[in-house]
This record gives structure tokens, sequence and C-alpha cells, in this order.
């Protein structure tokens, strides 16, 4: 039998920067894992909305109170009343926020569920040797904190995000029929802190995946080495895995800071500008009241709208940022998903003998590389011993290896009791 030398090729996790339309569906790809609760994530969106928006009412009382007091007619029940209801939309806010974050966990523990027996499955399915192309620090990061990440994007900014969007346009609704001109002015700061968010954008964006890789070697270097510290030990290889381990953690903090470095500027105007309403609507309601044009409630009333868009637009800039770190991961976390399973037969045949046979067996790693194995012709009767002789990467692993299915040859066979292997299931 001929042998050639075994050059295997590890697969690598790449996440390019083409966009395409699967990426662009990853949201709902994420959702498909939810094991049917990804619906209820919507009702914990409207919940949060109604709980942002009821924490506006208590606003109107005290406007109205203000204004009762200015023209001097404010009485005891009238305060009674309005402090009442102020308390009841309150705890309006509070009941359904409750409400929402709890769906929203409900459905971001499914999906994490759902995920890593995904993950677990697809590896018990593929061929062994793809799974042993990825080391273990590596599919335990996949696994265990990829995964995990994506349970507080999922649970608190998808809901509370999307609250975060209404409330802005409906206190802007809401300062335009007070007055348009005090309305425009909530946003005059909006347009530069804008630009200054998509230029951190577009600095950290080409950065985002070499993020991904360092960090994701930096995980898989501390659990093989941890894992691993017996073995140094006793072969005496401390210093070099030392060395590695710690090289690993000091390019991920290099890398770390020079991308903080790059854009702190940047995204520190971003965080000052963009929530910066009161920059405009206090000295435009003052000149209003100035020249009768608003009254001071009005005034308070503006400026405590103005005072929520504030906390809503400071809170979009952080959640923009969750979902993009979520998209990285979920589109890192498919391409383990997207491993290729073995075939299996839909009915099993059983031999009932176990000599083994390989019949003009070919097989290669990677096209690229060319054959390991050229027409391997081998019998091995069933209760027989055989042994494999010849130099280190001659193939004898390989052999065994195809034998047991670890991969599908590229052409040929290997019968086990006369049954093709293709033939029997993977668990077999």
């Amino acid at each position: 039998m001929k042998l050639a030398v075994n050059k295997k090729k590890r697969t690598e996790i790449k996440m390019n920067g083409e966009v395409t339309k699967e990426e662009k569906r990853w949201f709902g790809t994420l959702l498909s894992y939810a094991k049917g609760s990804g619906g209820k994530l919507g009702i914990s969106v409207i919940f949060s909305m109604v709980s942002l928006i009821a924490g506006l009412v208590p606003y109107y009382f005290v406007y109205m109170m203000l204004d009762r007091y200015i023209a001097g007619n404010l009485d005891k029940p009238f305060v009674l009343n309005s402090g009442l209801a102020a308390l009841l939309a309150y705890l309006l806010k509070v009941v359904c926020f409750g409400i929402s974050t709890g769906i929203s966990h409900y459905v971001a523990f499914n999906v994490l569920e759902g995920l890593r027996l995904k993950v677990a499955d697809t590896f018990l399915k593929a061929p062994l040797g793809e799974v042993y192309s990825h080391s273990i620090g590596e599919i335990k990061n996949v696994i265990i904190d990829k995964i995990e990440d994506i349970e507080p994007p999922l649970a608190h900014v998808v809901p509370e995000g999307a609250g975060h969007i209404l409330l802005p346009i409906v206190c802007f609704v809401a300062l335009a029929l007070i007055d348009i001109r005090v309305a425009l002015a909530a946003l005059a700061a909006f347009p530069v802190g804008l630009i200054f968010m998509m230029l951190t954008y577009k600095l950290s964006g080409k950065n985002m995946e070499k993020y991904q890789k360092a960090n994701a070697g930096m995980s898989s270097m501390i659990v093989e080495y941890v894992e691993g510290i017996e073995v140094i030990k006793a072969f005496g290889k401390t210093g070099t895995s030392y060395e590695k381990f710690a090289k690993s953690i000091c390019d991920y903090r290099n890398f770390v800071i020079e991308w903080m470095k790059s854009t702190w500027v940047t995204m520190k105007l971003a965080f000052a500008f963009m929530p910066a309403t009161l920059l405009g609507v206090i000295p435009v309601s003052i000149l209003l009241v100035n020249n009768g044009s608003m009254t001071v409630s009005e005034m308070a009333l503006s400026v405590m709208l103005a005072m929520s868009m504030v906390i809503s637009m400071a809170k979009i800039e952080v959640f923009s940022n969750g979902l993009r770190q979520m998209q990285y991961t979920v589109l890192e976390v498919k391409k383990f998903l997207d491993i290729k399973s073995l075939p299996e037969p839909e009915s099993e045949k059983i031999p009932s003998e176990f000599s083994v046979e390989m019949k003009d067996v070919h097989f290669t790693y990677d096209e690229s590389q060319g054959e390991v194995l050229h027409g391997i012709d081998l019998n091995i009767p069933e209760g027989s011993f055989t042994a494999l002789v010849g130099p280190s990467g001659g193939g004898k692993s390989t052999v065994a290896k195809l034998i047991a299915r670890f991969w599908d040859v590229s052409s040929g066979s290997i019968k086990i009791g006369g049954i093709d292997i293709k033939d029997m299931k993977v668990e077999s």
C-alpha cells in the first residue's frame, strides 16, 4: 500500500468584512435557538416601551401643579389626586419593567441553552478530525464564554433599547406640542454627536475582528495552560509554556490599549454631544419665557422632557455597541454550527462479524494539499492482530482513524463485516 505524508490544515474561524445576507439575518438565526420562546421577546419590548412612557406621566402632573401654583389656584385635593396619579404611573413603570426583564431573561437563557446543545450536537456528529482541528481552549471559549456573552445584550439591550429609542421620539413630539422651537433646540447638539459616533464606529470597526481573535486566542491559551500544568511540569516545559501564556495576555492587553487610544477622543465627544439636549432647550426656553411665548410651567416641563431624552440617548449609545458585540459573537458561534456533519443512513445496517476491509481507499485532508492515501487495499480478519509499520507522518494513524470514521474517505470504501461504515450510524 502507498502512503503519503500527512499534512493537516487547521480550520480557522474567519469573519471577513463583507456583509452577506446570512449575516444580515443574524438576529433571526439567534432567536431560532430560543426553543419556541423567541416570539415572547416582542412582548418584552412592548412592556419595556410602556414602562418608559409611564415614567413621563409624573412630569405632566408636576407641570399641572406648578401651573396652578403660579396661577394661584392650587388646592389640596388637586395636589393629592395628582400625587396619587403620578404614584400609580410610577408603579406601572416599575411593574412593566419587571415583566419585560423577566420575559427577556427567560428568552435569553432558552437561547443560551439551545445554542450550547446545538454546538455540542454539532461536534458529536462532525468528523472527529474536524473537532480535533480546534483546541480545547477554543472550544471551551465558544461553548462557555462566547455564548454566555450573548445573554446581557439579548436580555437587556433588545427590550430596553427599543424603549429608549421610542422615548426620545415621544419626548420630541411632546416638546413640539409645547413649542416647535424648543423641540428643535433639543436636537441642536445631536448632529455633532452623531458625526463623532460614526467616526468612532468607523475606527473601531476595523479592529473589532482583531479584538475577537485576540480575545479568543488569549482565552484558548489560558485554558490549555491551566489544564496542562501537570504535563508541563512533568516534562520540564514550564518556561516555554509560561512564555506563550504570558505573551498571549500581553498581546491582548497591548492591542486593547492601542485600540482604546485610537477611539477615546471621538467616543468621549460622541457621549458628550449626543445626549446634550439641555444645551439648546434651556437658553431657548428662557428666551421664549422672556418674550412671553412660553410660561414658566411650560419651561419646567420642557426641561424635564429634555432630561428624559438625555438618559435614553446616552443608553442608545451604549446599547448600540452591545448589539454590535452580540452580532460578532453570534456570527463567530455560527462558524462552529456550520461544521459539516458526517452523513448518516436512514436505516442502519448491523454487521454480523467484524473483519475490516479497505478497498481502493483515497483520502485527502484538504484539496489544495493533495492526497494523503493513494488507493489503499487492506484486509484485517476478525480476531487477528495487524501492525502498520512506517515512518512518522507516513499515514498509519490516518488509516486507523478512517476505519473509526473520524473522516469519510475521498473515494473507495471501508467495510466492517461486509457492511460499508457509511451504512452504520456514527454512534454504532
